[in-house]
């Protein structure tokens, strides 16, 4: 395995292992009070919007840079870590709430 893919592992486990701990209420609660004002602020309205415009652009992109295969795997990468932030919230919600 590549280093990357040895750090991605390490990762998800370490998240494996912390998840229960904001479930079960363990966590104080100013740490969850500090976590639940970070997604507001990447999940709020002017991120949102700045991130419609930002899909918009890899729109236009995409149609003038459409011989450029290059660009075009970039502008397909831009638009689904776009949808993937976008989605966030309502998935970390969707897991919690199915946690309870």
């Amino acid at each position: 395995m590549k280093l990357s893919q040895l750090k991605i592992l390490f990762f998800m486990l370490l998240f494996a292992a912390v998840a229960p701990l904001f479930a079960q209420g363990i966590v104080p609660s100013g740490l969850t009070s500090l976590t639940t004002e970070l997604v507001n602020i990447f999940t709020g309205p002017i991120v949102r919007a700045i991130l419609i415009c930002c899909l918009a652009a890899c729109g236009v992109a995409y149609g003038f840079n459409k011989d450029n295969e290059k660009m075009k795997r970039s502008i397909i990468a831009i638009g689904i870590s776009i949808f993937i932030i976008i989605g966030a919230a309502s998935i970390v919600d969707a897991l919690i709430s199915a946690s309870k």
